[in-house]
């Protein structure tokens, strides 16, 4: 329980422990006992169980008295440095580092083909959640494209805020249909206030099916611009059909002719983006073997000062009472020692 106004930062004294004050306790009751013991008659010590040459024992030696009482004011100086008094303030600057990570996913609706459990969609997803709780202390952005592609989240340390939009993640976002990669990373070149640093991370998790023509341009300007880019490949060549819903029934979705559409993973488009980016291919059925060889990856990323803060603590001065007390405690040591050999 903290005293009034002892938690008050505009107090200049304080303690930051003062629930460890009730310790102090013991050594004045010990004190206010050894007082009383050698205020009592032998006559009153017999009643409780003791004799005159018990006493007699106890204060024989001069130094007896000595001893006890540094003994108690070494333990109440031990308290009292756990207690840990405070006052005054001091300055403290904090100076934080990050790097500079854009997840870019695809919400078009061939990622809802199931190829790769649940739904290659939901693979993507659980893959950029992981990324996102890897590297919660770097400034983190969102890309959703299909068709076209938008800014979800600009980049932030707010880590929640993107598992939030990841999660809400889903191809009824998506206004256009397709695969717009190029879309996608030319947003991240447009410059925009607080994104100065310009280099960083592009992680793009795609099926690659129906892209545009510009993603290898667009991938290769980044690259120019500082960006390392690293694709995640979501899918397999063997390809699978698309769910639908219709009226209330489940479909897949089917051509002109009526024919089920089959979507395939385009590997070979995205490890050449991959490697216009200076980055690495992923696939994402590598699943634990992908986070943590990604994660080797952008631990080198290079970090940039995010901010610096300035922020006031307390100045401690346990010190001043814990140094006094070991003396006290060495010198009874010594002195108990040569009486001993005496």
């Amino acid at each position: 329980m903290v005293p009034a106004g002892f938690s008050n930062i505009n107090i200049m004294f304080r303690f930051e422990h003062p629930e460890l004050l009730w310790l102090a306790v013991i050594p004045v009751a010990l004190l206010l006992l050894y007082v009383v013991r050698l205020r009592l008659s032998d006559r009153d010590w017999q009643k409780w169980g003791s004799t005159p040459s018990n006493e007699k024992t106890l204060a024989g030696k001069s130094r007896k008295p000595r001893w006890l009482l540094a003994a108690w004011s070494s333990t109440l100086l031990l308290v009292i440095a756990a207690a840990n008094p405070q006052w005054g303030f001091r300055s403290v600057a904090v100076e934080q580092k990050s790097a500079d990570i854009y997840l870019v996913l695809d919400i078009s609706n061939s990622m809802l083909a199931e190829d790769v459990a649940p739904s290659r969609l939901e693979r993507a997803r659980r893959i950029a959640l992981d990324i996102t709780e890897k590297f919660r202390s770097d400034r983190i952005g969102l890309i959703l494209f299909a068709g076209n592609a938008y800014i979800q989240s600009p980049l932030t340390t707010d880590w929640h805020a993107i598992q939030l939009f990841l999660n809400a993640a889903n191809p009824e976002q998506a206004g256009t249909q397709g695969t717009s990669i190029g879309k996608a990373i030319r947003l991240i070149l447009k410059p925009r206030p607080g994104d100065e640093t310009g280099q960083g991370a592009i992680l793009v998790l795609t099926d690659g099916e129906d892209h545009d023509d510009d993603a290898p341009k667009a991938v290769a300007d980044a690259t120019e611009a500082g960006w390392t880019t690293y694709i995640i490949g979501v899918g397999t060549e063997a390809g699978a059909t698309i769910p639908v819903n219709i009226d209330g029934q489940k479909d897949v979705k089917r051509d002109e002719n009526g024919k089920p559409v089959k979507t395939a993973l385009n590997k070979s488009l995205l490890t050449e983006l991959a490697g216009n980016g200076n980055g690495q291919y992923y696939d994402a059925v590598a699943g634990n073997e992908l986070i943590q060889a990604l994660g080797t990856e952008l631990a080198g990323l290079e970090r940039n000062q995010l901010e610096k803060r300035s922020f006031n603590e307390h100045k401690s001065y346990f010190q001043w009472f814990l140094f006094p007390a070991i003396a006290v405690l060495i010198g009874l040591t010594i002195v108990n020692y040569k009486f001993d050999v005496v």
